[in-house]
């Protein structure tokens, strides 16, 4: 079985269901999916828009057991690839959920955004984004799921996004 594969429609429903670890969660019917483009993704899929700098991305990472660096570690690397126009603290949002039956910890990160390894890439920052990941403890192993891009389209995808990681079981 494919750790990431998504699986069929189920009958006349508005979502698909994927296997991540062995988990398993509705998947909204409106994400597109897309060829994981590194062994350390499990899934990634395309969120609605009229073009690909409107659409928003979603990608689940798992690294190995034990694997991926501590919660906090990720939560401070992530706010330190957003920046605010003024230099102004970056604003931060984190929540922690146990809901799925292992922690979830989400944080949320709005301003320029500098995606990238570490400390993300300054040259291709852009103004407006917003990062919402979810860091998942499962008893299989730890997933780093985000949900970013344009903060219009992160905001209307938030639910969808909460939904997909909490129905993770």
């Amino acid at each position: 079985m494919l750790l990431g594969a998504v699986a069929p429609r189920v009958s006349g429903a508005q979502s698909r269901s994927i296997a991540l670890l062995g988990y398993h969660t509705a998947v909204p019917a409106d994400w597109t999916p897309r060829a994981p483009s590194s062994s350390m993704r499990l899934a990634e899929f395309v969120t609605p828009g009229p073009d690909s700098l409107s659409r928003a991305e979603v990608i689940v990472y798992f690294f190995g057991v034990g694997q991926g660096g501590s919660v906090a570690s990720n939560i401070a690397r992530w706010k330190a690839q957003f920046s605010t126009p003024d230099g102004s603290p970056v604003p931060e949002i984190v929540t922690r959920d146990s809901t799925s039956g292992f922690p979830v910890t989400f944080a949320e990160f709005r301003g320029t955004y500098a995606r990238g390894i570490g400390a993300g890439s300054p040259e291709n920052a852009r103004a407006g984004q917003t990062l919402i990941a979810a860091v998942a403890e499962t008893p299989r192993g730890t997933m780093f799921i985000q949900l970013f891009g344009p903060s219009a389209r992160v905001a209307a995808q938030r639910d969808a996004f909460v939904r997909f990681v909490n129905g993770i079981k």
